[in-house]
């Protein structure tokens, strides 16, 4: 029975036949089902990738994929609707390895961070096995039977701060290849989050431009003022996918009430790498080190603020510091979504914060 258990738990991510419980981010679609595989053609490459429509935290993951010639592709998990899933998740490589390098961005790799405990011969147009579990910071991943990653997420600072939970997806990377067999066991949730994304009930320090929620959505435009969501939180973790346009002024006010002197201090959010303080910048206190503009495109946006200190990171990379907090932004505050342009726009998605 307890096998039959077992088995009954994991569920296909993928029918074969559709692309019915995924999406695509991206300028243009490459993914489609064929044959009975999820294939992408390579011909979309940067910013564009398939990803369940669901998120996920802890979870067991397996499927096959086989890469044509001189192919590279990857696996992100726990990423963010974003158009560098790589940077938000846990990116696992699944490449061609004819360069018979030992580096983090071959088969079996955290890409960019750590390298697999075992390599791989050079390989494509045959199939591979991957199993993957991920639950809390422990994360395990075998390729054909071997082990390529055992470890524990927080003891590596560069992986510490990423997404909790998130999609499950597949990069264009410029080269075709194919998935297939894609079952996962979805483990649930251990993290407590408030999901802001219904402006009933919110709070407005100003009176010019217009808010609205739709589609999960929260958009802004053409206008002053700020609005700050009921719950108060004093030390946390916020997460937001954020897309700007017409070189709008916006930001993220934090520990603010709408009413009296104190609005919080702010995480800003201005898409010119020139600014005084650009995108990912805590106002007045410490310049973000970003150097991507990011205008037109949707990037992840974290803080964590903790006692005295505040610290910022775009599409997973850490960008501010300040450790230096005034007693009186220490209080429990809310958290307002500022517009402070005309004739702009701004867009949250995906807004949520998890209580330290």
């Amino acid at each position: 029975m307890a096998l039959l258990l077992l088995l009954a738990a994991w569920l296909p991510l993928f029918d074969g036949q559709s692309l019915q419980g995924w999406d695509h981010t991206g300028p243009r679609p490459s993914f489609a089902a064929v044959n009975g595989t999820l294939r992408t053609s390579g011909r979309a490459s940067a910013g564009n990738w398939a990803h369940t429509t669901r998120e996920y935290e802890d979870f067991r993951l397996r499927f096959e994929y086989k890469l044509d010639r001189w192919a590279e592709a990857a696996v992100v998990l726990r990423a963010a609707r974003s158009q560098r899933p790589q940077h938000t998740g846990i990116a696992l490589v699944l490449a061609h390895d004819f360069h018979r390098e030992t580096t983090p961005w071959i088969t079996g790799a955290i890409m960019g961070v750590r390298s697999p405990k075992v390599t791989f011969p050079a390989s494509w147009e045959q199939w591979h096995k991957v199993e993957i579990e991920l639950r809390g910071s422990a994360f395990r991943a075998t390729i054909d039977g071997a082990v390529v990653q055992d470890l524990d997420l927080q003891s590596v600072p560069e992986l510490r701060h990423r997404l909790r939970r998130g999609v499950i997806g597949f990069p264009d990377m410029g080269y075709a290849y194919s998935l297939r067999n894609l079952e996962i066991e979805d483990l649930g949730s251990s993290n407590q989050y408030v999901e802001l994304t219904n402006i009933d009930g919110w709070a407005r320090r100003g009176s010019s431009g217009e808010w609205r929620a739709h589609g999960g959505v929260i958009e802004a435009f053409n206008g002053d003022s700020i609005l700050y969501a009921p719950p108060a939180f004093q030390d946390f973790e916020l997460t937001a996918v954020v897309r700007t346009h017409s070189r709008i002024n916006s930001g993220i006010f934090l520990r603010g009430q709408p009413e009296g002197p104190n609005r919080g201090f702010e995480a800003q959010i201005y898409s010119p790498v020139d600014a005084v303080y650009q995108t990912g910048s805590i106002y007045g206190r410490s310049r973000s080190t970003l150097e991507s503009d990011l205008e037109e495109q949707w990037f992840l946006l974290q803080i964590r603020v903790q006692g005295p200190r505040c610290t910022v990171w775009i599409d997973g990379r850490q960008v501010a510091d300040f450790e230096k907090l005034p007693p009186e932004l220490l209080r429990p505050g809310r958290i307002g979504l500022q517009l402070h342009s005309p004739d702009s726009r701004v867009e949250f998605r995906d807004l949520r914060v998890r209580a330290l």
